[in-house]
């Protein structure tokens, strides 16, 4: 409460209702509104794939994994407790987050949905040492809800090392 205003004062407010709609009818614009996101998320993706001559091909998930070093280490598996460096990024390169940042490995047990799905899917196809770049769609990280900084119908895109898979 604002400091000039008195706690036991009683405050009336006016309100204008522009419109009434049914349930149904905020269900319908809704799910409208969504799919234009959605389709707008795609188009971005499939623009930034070629824009970027990125020739892999998405796992059945939609995952794009691009390996920019192979490892030669432990395999990660699920159910093990991975330790990764990582920074997360915007399709236009706008960090967002960074393990390497805070200077502090992130650690988590893979295959257990800790994590975002995309993680659990492109970790679990890294072996120590390696280093990948993830791009994740919605579906496989925060769908339509906004998250923090991350809004609804984000692809993310992740620069991962799997730094060791603890035993």
């Amino acid at each position: 409460m604002p400091e000039f205003i008195d706690s036991a004062e009683v405050l009336y407010f006016t309100v204008k209702l522009n419109e009434v709609e049914s349930e149904e009818e905020a269900r319908q614009k809704a799910e409208a509104g969504n799919a234009q996101k959605a389709l707008k998320e795609q188009e971005a993706l499939a623009s930034y794939i070629e824009s970027n001559q990125i020739t892999t091909e998405p796992t059945a998930s939609g995952l794009y994994f691009i390996s920019e070093k192979k490892g030669t280490g432990k395999a990660a598996e699920a159910g093990k407790t991975v330790k990764v460096h990582y920074t997360g990024m915007f399709l236009d390169g706008t960090k967002f987050d960074s393990s390497v940042d805070r200077g502090e490995p992130f650690e988590f047990q893979l295959g257990v949905g800790n994590v975002i799905r995309g993680w659990d899917e492109g970790v679990a196809m890294m072996k120590e040492g390696g280093k990948a770049k993830l791009l994740i769609p919605s579906s496989l990280a925060y769908g339509p809800q906004d998250n923090g900084p991350i809004p609804g119908f984000s692809t993310l895109m992740f620069e991962v090392e799997l730094i060791e898979v603890v035993d």
